[in-house]
């Protein structure tokens, strides 16, 4: 009995996982203006992480401020960066591993 409910309980939840999409409204500019306003006076943050797509695809990076906390996420290419999404506050999540 317990391994038909935990079937139910898999098989019904795989059946409500659809896939769905939303838009969102993001703001873009030439490449070469956002970067420096992101690492410019008013936010000072500075990428931490980069990401390179294959190919034609874009790249990200996520810029931080370690004193203000603030942060950016970016996905840009030699012509045009978006900003995927940014705030105020972020947690480093490290795992150390014992070798």
């Amino acid at each position: 009995m317990k391994y038909i409910l935990i079937f139910l309980a898999l098989f019904t939840s795989a059946a409500y996982a659809q896939p769905s999409t939303t838009k969102k409204e993001v703001y873009c500019d030439k490449t070469e203006i956002l970067i420096p306003v992101i690492k410019g006076k008013d936010f000072q943050e500075v990428p931490i992480w980069f990401g390179k797509g294959e190919g034609k695809a874009p790249n990200y990076s996520l810029f931080v401020n370690n004193e203000t906390r603030s942060w950016t996420i970016i996905q840009f290419n030699n012509e045009l960066a978006c900003v995927i999404g940014s705030g105020e506050g972020y947690q480093v999540i490290t795992k150390k591993t014992n070798i």
